[in-house]
């Protein structure tokens, strides 16, 4: 799971209480603001695997720059806090040899098992409801 992935599904809190408690160390510039957007949502097809669009969806984007780095946050949905945060995480992971980089890594990765463990959790929820047909057609 890539760390983007992580950050736009993990809690909000947590990631919002991160980032503020990163805010006093660092110089941050708002670039753009958070603010809302439309953008296509692609899909393959399972049988000719070709591209497709399933349609528009609603995003929060945000740019800043941390100390000088730009850094770019998206996420779906109205959530201009979760933006913010992102694109100010983007430029400290982007920024060479930054002492954050560690404290934002150990987020990343507890975040990332909270969130396979929840998916692991609903794909055994899924399989209680899956049929077997061979045991059908003993009866």
């Amino acid at each position: 799971m890539e760390m983007d992935a992580v950050l736009c599904e993990c809690e909000n809190e947590a990631l919002v209480q991160l980032v503020t408690n990163l805010e006093s160390e660092l110089l941050i510039e708002m670039v753009v603001a958070p603010k809302l957007g439309m953008t296509m949502v692609q899909a393959e097809d399972s049988i000719d695997f070709q591209p497709f669009y399933l349609g528009e969806v609603l995003i929060t984007e945000c740019q800043v720059l941390v100390n000088g780095q730009l850094g770019y946050g998206y996420c779906m949905g109205d959530t201009p806090q979760k933006a913010y945060s992102i694109a100010v995480m983007d430029a400290i992971m982007h920024t060479e040899g930054h002492p954050k980089q560690n404290d934002i890594s150990a987020f990343i990765e507890i975040e990332k098992a909270k969130l396979l463990k929840k998916q692991l959790e609903e794909y055994n929820q899924v399989l209680k409801t899956k049929v077997d047909f061979k045991i059908m057609e003993q009866d």
